[in-house]
């Protein structure tokens, strides 16, 4: 039941409280980044180009290190995982990596696989995460954090540093992560693992109500591409465009 809290005994003896969906420490880790994410970008917002370029690196900078200590720490720690199933294959991880070119560097691809494909995809991370411990266990406290900052780096490159998308970067954005789809199936069915969500669907996500595995990826290409489109119109070209003097 939302708001309430189970607590599990590990391996190790120690006491766990798991984590709820829609619990009070769920709405409050969502309530932090959104006003966060909002002062960031407000506040960077009345900088000039070349500083907001500098806070972009070192958001860029912590953005990467928060995310190689949770993967080093989920790799390392005992966990209600098995080792499959803690390697940086998710496509969050890719996410992760896009964000950091696109901060550090302002690739014009990165930019749009990073605005396009967090705000199309990895945002259901927030709504519906796949976590186990709850507050106040270290793991939540990374995931929210991580989460948290691949939304406002995905809102910083167009906010704040006014890049805008090529003609067609939301279609080609969908067929990328269509084919980090086709290459992780193979790779999920030799480790047993779940990358991707192409053999199941988490328990009380949008992609319950697609069909099957992995056969709700074809019926969500519609859906998807809807959304990019929408998506696609927040950044079309028009205004300055912080990202398009770099090279592809």
């Amino acid at each position: 039941m939302p708001g309430t809290s189970f607590r599990l005994i590990s391996m190790s003896g120690d006491s766990v409280t798991l984590f709820i969906r829609w619990s009070l420490p769920h709405w409050v880790a969502l309530g932090i980044v959104a006003a966060a994410a909002g002062a960031l970008l407000w506040g960077c917002r009345r900088l000039g180009m070349e500083k907001r370029v500098l806070v972009g690196k070192v958001l860029g900078a912590v953005f990467l290190l928060t995310f190689l200590v949770e993967t080093f720490g989920r790799i390392v720690r005992e966990h209600w995982e098995p080792w499959q199933d803690r390697l940086p294959l998710h496509f969050c991880s890719l996410m992760t990596l896009a964000c950091f070119i696109a901060l550090w560097y302002r690739r014009p691809w990165a930019c749009a696989v990073a605005y396009f494909g967090v705000l199309a995809a990895s945002i259901q991370g927030l709504i519906t995460p796949m976590l186990y411990e709850g507050f106040p266990s270290g793991a939540f406290f990374a995931f929210f954090v991580g989460h948290g900052l691949l939304l406002v780096s995905a809102l910083y490159i167009p906010v704040v540093l006014q890049w805008r998308a090529r003609p067609w970067d939301d279609v080609k954005t969908l067929a990328l992560c269509d084919a980090y789809l086709l290459l992780i199936i193979p790779v999920n069915i030799w480790l047993g693992t779940n990358y991707g969500f192409t053999r199941h669907a988490p328990p009380g996500t949008v992609l319950e109500y697609f069909g099957p595995a992995p056969w709700y990826f074809l019926t969500l290409q519609v859906p998807a591409l809807i959304v990019l489109r929408l998506l696609y119109l927040t950044v079309r070209p028009g205004k300055k465009q912080g990202c398009s003097g770099e090279n592809a």
